[in-house]
């Protein structure tokens, strides 16, 4: 299972970790609560991931390699 590891980080399942800033995850999860469907936001990586957002809140990670990754919580 993915994991949250700080307010705006993610780490994959593969091991990858994609940061963001804070202020760009709040956002999104506002927008995310807000229009009531799933939100992305991917990072520049070359082998780019994506987090998912729905209801406010982070819930996947999108691996190119693995696919959809649930979020299981912090770590």
């Amino acid at each position: 299972m993915a994991t949250r590891l700080i307010p705006s980080s993610f780490q994959c399942d593969c091991g990858h970790v994609s940061h963001f800033f804070e202020r760009t995850v709040r956002a999104i999860e506002l927008d995310s609560g807000r229009r009531g469907k799933s939100v992305r936001i991917a990072d520049s990586e070359r082998d780019e991931h994506a987090i998912e957002f729905s209801n406010g809140r982070a819930v996947a990670v999108i691996c190119p390699k693995l696919g959809r990754c649930k979020i299981s919580g912090w770590a």
